[in-house]
């Protein structure tokens, strides 16, 4: 019979009764048929409902006697995929030479920064700082002058802000800047001097990097004094504070939330 599906009962005791027979799921509604004798569907009972699944299901014995037949075989069992490993964060090794930070990072015109930057931010007082420091260079050094800095090159006024004081050979600098801008993919590092005073002048710092994420690389930079600004909103010294360059790192992407040893 076309549209048909013959169910067929291979063993059942006297106990069992007559049986009802369901579309898909016993439920209430989806009976295609009752009271079928177990001599009916010993001898093969024929249903006109094609359905995916029947439940076959006793009326005296309920639950006990209930058979799911899938005429097209049971549905396969799901393979569970893989299992992606949560990374074991590293524990960074003792910090000699160079500065620690935990990468933070803000939206800024649309694009977002990456890293450290903690001085000469924009606006006064400025919500655009972004990366901390951490044990051992935690200290900040705020940057010379009287807040609020101002720059004839923006016409707007720069929250001076601060800088990290470093360890071991660069104990004399302040890290204020250590960032990705991904609107251009340029990488920039800003220094001044922890005593407060001026800017280190023209120099080459270079060194390895590591993340708390197991990601290492190297980096280096071409350092040399930045602009100047003006504090006391524009009133008051002129300051050249930091010294700017642009960064160059390989082996690693720096990630907002991992910690790093800047070595040098």
């Amino acid at each position: 019979m076309a549209n048909s599906v013959t169910l067929t009962l291979t063993s059942a005791s006297p106990s069992a009764g007559n049986f009802t027979i369901y579309c898909e799921s016993a439920d209430p509604g989806n009976e295609i048929a009752l009271n079928v004798s177990s001599a009916s569907l010993a001898a093969g009972y024929c249903v006109n409902e094609v359905c995916d699944a029947y439940v076959v299901k006793s009326n005296t014995n309920d639950c006990v006697n209930q058979v799911v037949v899938y005429p097209g075989g049971p549905p396969p069992t799901p393979t569970p995929g893989p299992v992606t490993p949560t990374p074991t964060p590293v524990v960074l090794p003792t910090l000699t030479n160079g500065w620690r930070i935990t990468a933070g990072t803000v939206n800024f015109g649309g694009y977002d920064f990456y890293g450290l930057h903690r001085a000469t931010l924009y606006g006064c007082p400025s919500s655009l700082g972004y990366g901390t420091g951490i044990n051992p260079t935690s200290t900040q050094v705020a940057l010379p002058g009287t807040n609020c800095y101002w720059t004839s090159l923006l016409g707007a006024n720069i929250d001076k802000g601060y800088g990290l004081a470093g360890i071991g050979n660069v104990s004399s600098y302040a890290l204020s800047m250590f960032s990705l801008d991904t609107s251009s993919g340029t990488l920039t590092m800003g220094i001044t001097n922890v005593s407060g005073v001026s800017n280190p002048g023209s120099i080459f710092l270079s060194g390895t990097i590591e993340g708390t994420n197991g990601t290492s690389g190297t980096w280096s930079c071409n350092l040399a004094p930045g602009p100047t600004y003006v504090d006391n909103n524009g009133a008051g010294t002129s300051y050249t504070p930091e010294c700017l360059g642009t960064l160059a790192i390989s082996g690693l992407t720096l990630t907002n939330g991992v910690s790093y040893n800047i070595n040098t």
